[in-house]
């Protein structure tokens, strides 16, 4: 189950950050507190050495000792088992049955031999939703305040969030439809219907009777609510004094439709704990930087662009840390914005406030809140309803799909090489690092309303051009230069030419240095040196795709290639009345914000235990319900995702059927939903092994990602029902545009 960050059963430095590295297959694990690195002391691959916390050192080395890939072992109880394996020495971690300095048992790095001790589980560390509680009549909220008596009370909102004035919602396993209401900052004290007088609100220590209990039901769809005793069903409510002070009160046969009896949960808005981009419209947060700032998918790849929130103790407010420096917001004094690595005092706090991703963030010591004004971010005072004050905090990582670029004649990769003046493109078989990933960002359209894109390397930031019109580099970005700018012309099957807007010349790839020429108006099958194929993610066995729609299937019906199949009549003899197989149109697919969402169905990823899919009817692969996510699994859910979660089926994993793509390879169709909206998107050859992890990492993608994801046969498998044969690609007449 999911921990929450402001349980007593957790310390910040047991939160761990697994942030994949530029070769694609392996991690760093960073410490949430203290923004360390898991390593191995002295890079020792000597058995028993010890695992330490160390400073990130990055390196270009093919290996580190600060890297590690997690490798999927067994299933036990539908939980997933790995082993995390040091990419430098090839040994695993290994918790010893030592206690060292009373500290608990240690961690060792040794060969891997299967056993528990070896193997790790993930369980995802969450912010519990934290709510105000405000009287309507009132508009004041609910408080507590250590004191003799336990006593609740009301008072106004504080200048910045209050832990004193915040509470979250616990769900009762046993009472279907209670909760316990939790206070933050005194997280022992939930609150208490006095048994005395069955009137007074306190907040006491639990023990576990129906005066602890409440149910919450909704009055509209604003958040407005009635807040219900299990006892006596006692309503809670703001009484008023002759001097007009309100403070908290139980009522018997009050009426939940009086507006004097309601309240309004108004949540606290929480961002990711993992690394986020600041966006205000198309401009990235970044004062620390003096250059202008990248935009849109270049956001994935600039480190200094990239921020996370790090709480601090038990209190609402954060640290915000950038990942290229390690230092931390600060503002001291004016509309000056700075950072280092000192964070000790309010000018380095900060409070948000906001609804979903759209957030004001003000500093605890001056009051100042970061705003756009005059082309800068600054910090400037008050003013919530100017939308210049006002950012969204989107997850960074892999939440933009990347691609390898993979030539059809030589299965070499378009790779970046850094550090050299000259040169700064090549061909590589290291398809899953950065270096050979690629983002493709829109940056307008032709006189035809086709895409134009510029195509930006996931290591460097830089952007595939062709430089001067003489040869291949990747080069910082220049908006104006059409040599950065290029068109995607379909070839066949996924494959695609790369035409820059500049010259009208085609990148090619013949065993040498890429490079771009003139394409004969007639191509053969065995001149595939303009072609290339966008990939996801490649291993020995399989492919996967994140299928964008903009970006891999752009004006297909625009394909000038004819496709003939062996002894296949032609089209009008024999076969006139033959139908192709329906393929549906990929769904549209709805971002998973809500990260509580995000675990449901990630634990519904892990449940699924097969290893590849048969040709089979539509039918569920995984669901499950409140009684589950409560009972079971302990996870308490926000208000906000609720809907519908009272029916089996309320998120679920289900098969919808089979078809024949278009390359005649029988696929099966798996989708994700939350109630009607779809969350993910696979397509799976059928009767293909994949692995069941191949399989759950490419439904983990399109969940990140919002995007349909594709795995593809491996190139001498041909997939069950498929009517895939040996095939001759003529290229007629291909005209290049």
């Amino acid at each position: 189950m999911p921990i929450g960050l402001l349980s007593p059963r957790l310390t910040r430095t047991q939160l761990w950050l697994v942030e994949q590295v530029h070769d694609g297959e392996s991690f760093i694990f960073r410490n949430y507190d203290t923004g360390t690195v898991l390593g191995i002391e002295n890079g020792s691959s000597t058995q028993g050495t010890s695992i330490v916390v160390q400073s990130y050192a990055p390196t270009s080395e093919n290996t580190s000792s600060q890297h590690w890939e997690v490798i999927w072992v067994r299933d036990n109880n539908k939980i997933p088992y790995y082993c995390i394996t040091n990419q430098r020495t090839r040994t695993v971690l290994d918790q010893t049955e030592n206690v060292e300095n009373g500290a608990g048992f240690s961690v060792k790095s040794w060969n891997f031999h299967g056993c528990q001790r070896q193997l790790w589980s993930f369980e995802r560390a969450t912010f519990p939703t934290m709510y105000w509680l405000v009287s309507l009549p009132s508009r004041q909220r609910l408080q507590y305040i250590p004191n003799p008596s336990n006593a609740t009370s009301l008072d106004v909102k504080t200048e910045f969030p209050s832990p004193n004035q915040l509470w979250y919602l616990e769900s009762v396993v046993e009472y279907d439809g209670y909760y316990r209401i939790r206070h933050v900052d005194s997280e022992d004290r939930v609150l208490d219907l006095s048994s005395k007088d069955n009137k007074s609100v306190l907040a006491r220590t639990l023990e576990g009777g129906d005066n602890q209990m409440w149910k919450i039901t909704d009055i509209d769809l604003n958040g407005i609510v009635s807040i219900v005793c299990a006892r006596n069903d006692t309503v809670l409510y703001a009484k008023s004094d002759r001097e007009g002070v309100y403070y908290p009160r139980g009522a018997t046969d009050a009426s939940t439709c009086n507006g004097r009896y309601q309240w309004c949960l108004a949540p606290l808005s929480i961002p990711s704990l993992f690394w986020t981009v600041r966006v205000r419209g198309s401009l990235l947060l970044n004062p620390v930087a003096a250059s202008p700032l990248p935009t849109g998918a270049r956001g994935e790849v600039d480190y200094t662009a990239q921020w996370r929130f790090v709480t601090q103790s038990r209190n609402p407010y954060f640290t915000i840390v950038n990942r290229g420096t390690g230092n931390s917001l600060r503002n001291s004094s004016g509309s000056s914005l700075t950072a280092d690595n000192n964070p000790s005092s309010n000018q380095y706090y900060w409070a948000l406030d906001g609804e979903r991703e759209d957030y004001i963030i003000t500093n605890l010591s001056t009051s100042n809140v970061i705003a756009w004004a005059d082309g800068n971010t600054q910090a400037l005072s008050g003013g919530a309803m100017d939308v210049n004050h006002h950012w969204f905090i989107n997850a960074s990582l892999q939440s933009v799909p990347s691609f390898a670029l993979i030539n059809a004649k030589t299965g070499m990769a378009l790779g970046y090489v850094p550090n050299v003046s000259s040169g700064s493109v090549m061909t590589d078989r290291a398809f899953n690092s950065y270096r050979c990933q690629w983002i493709f960002q829109q940056v307008g359209t032709d006189t035809d309303d086709r895409p134009i894109y510029v195509i930006i390397n996931k290591l460097s930031d830089k952007v595939l051009d062709h430089w001067g019109g003489v040869r291949i580099e990747a080069l910082d970005n220049d908006p104006i230069n059409l040599h950065h700018r290029w068109r995607l012309v379909p070839c066949h099957k996924r494959y695609f030419a790369f035409v820059n807007v500049s010259t009208g010349k085609y990148l090619y790839d013949d065993g040498n240095a890429p490079n771009v020429s003139n394409a004969a108006g007639t191509m053969t099958d065995e001149d595939r040196r303009c072609c290339w194929t966008l990939v996801s993610h490649r291993d020995s066995t399989y492919d996967t795709i994140a299928l964008d729609i903009d970006i891999t299937s752009p004006y297909l019906e625009s394909r000038h290639i004819v496709k003939r199949i062996p002894k296949k009549p032609p089209k009008g003899k024999c076969n006139a009345k033959a139908q192709p197989s329906h393929i549906p149109d990929n769904p549209r697919i709805i971002q998973a914000t809500n990260r509580v969402l995000r675990d449901v169905v990630e634990r519904l990823i892990d449940q699924l235990d097969f290893d590849r899919i048969n040709d089979q009817p539509s039918r569920t692969l995984a669901s499950t319900s409140r009684t589950e996510v409560v009972r079971d699994w302990r996870i308490d859910v926000p208000r906000p995702i609720q809907a519908g979660w009272e029916c089996d089926g309320w998120v679920r994993i289900g098969l919808n059927g089979t078809y024949m793509d278009q390359n005649g390879v029988r696929v099966a169709n798996i989708q994700g939903q939350y109630n009607a909206q779809t969350i993910l998107h696979v397509i799976v050859p059928v009767c293909v092994t994949f692995g069941r992890q191949r399989i759950r990492e490419a439904m983990t993608r399109s969940l990140e990602t919002a995007t349909s994801v594709r795995l593809d046969a491996p190139e001498n498998t041909t997939a069950s029902g498929s009517k895939k044969q040996p095939t001759t690609y003529v290229f007629t007449s291909l005209r290049w545009y």
